[in-house]
């Protein structure tokens, strides 16, 4: 495409990532509430206030929507969920519409599925028993299966995903759904055995996301996104099916260091 993208929370962790590692082949413009450190045209403002975040979407091609408040234990409850997480994303594809955005990149969560993982063989994986287990044969939890979130954040990511169905259906926008794991910032799993199924490196992260801004025959699509992880939960081989993502590293070359 390499035309114009706008990350939303471009001053965040993974949105830094994706600045640095897309700033070569697209013209990035970066929106957030507080400065985005070295991007010093980028737009502050929330994204709870639309006619305030309408100017920096015009014009522009394609927009990769991180800005969400991504804390999700049990606790963390409404009162943020439904501002940052449900007004905030529905802001985003109103000015991404209005601005006349083709193509539109939503980072919703592996925990709108998450109470698959109390599911035997699922459940094994996720709690490090591999036991009598091999992972080429495990059955994988796809996106054809109805979402089972596993707490308020999850339902909020649930929201944005029906809601880029909405826009892809009624407007024509074309919607990629990442249904993201685990990024770090040092770049390798932790120490719990879920982080081996859920762990995306940078560049695994930049590839898909390139491949989400780019592949052709867009309508609407879910993948879920990680590494290429020897044990899986769910069908992350199906990002390379639909966008060819082809990710390169496994969170096994961590295992015991």
């Amino acid at each position: 495409m390499a035309g114009t993208v706008i990350i939303t929370g471009s001053g965040g962790r993974i949105g830094t990532i994706l600045r640095q590692a897309l700033g070569g082949t697209y013209r990035v413009r970066g929106i957030d509430r507080v400065p985005t450190p070295a991007m010093p045209d980028a737009t502050v403002a929330s994204l709870t206030d639309l006619e305030a975040i309408l100017p920096a979407f015009a014009g522009a091609d394609a927009v990769v929507h991180l800005a969400a408040d991504p804390r999700h234990t049990p606790d963390i409850w409404w009162d943020t969920l439904i501002p940052d997480n449900v007004v905030a994303t529905a802001n985003v594809f109103e000015a991404a519409r209005r601005g006349g955005v083709r193509r539109f990149v939503f980072f919703s969560s592996m925990h709108v599925c998450g109470m698959y993982e109390n599911d035997p063989p699922w459940s094994r994986i996720a709690a490090g028993d591999y036991a009598g287990l091999d992972p080429a044969a495990v059955p994988l939890v796809t996106v054809a299966m109805p979402a089972r979130p596993d707490g308020p954040y999850a339902v909020s990511k649930v929201f944005g995903e029906s809601l880029g169905r909405y826009y892809a259906e009624a407007y024509g926008m074309e919607v990629v759904v990442v249904r993201l794991g685990a990024v770090a910032r040092d770049d390798r799993p932790g120490r719990d055995a879920r982080s081996f199924v859920a762990w995306l490196s940078h560049r695994d992260l930049a590839d898909l996301t390139a491949r989400a801004l780019d592949a052709p025959g867009i309508r609407y699509e879910i993948v879920f996104g990680s590494s290429d992880n020897t044990w899986k939960v769910y069908d992350t081989p199906h990002a390379r099916t639909v966008l060819g993502a082809a990710p390169k590293d496994d969170a096994e070359r961590f295992r015991d260091r």
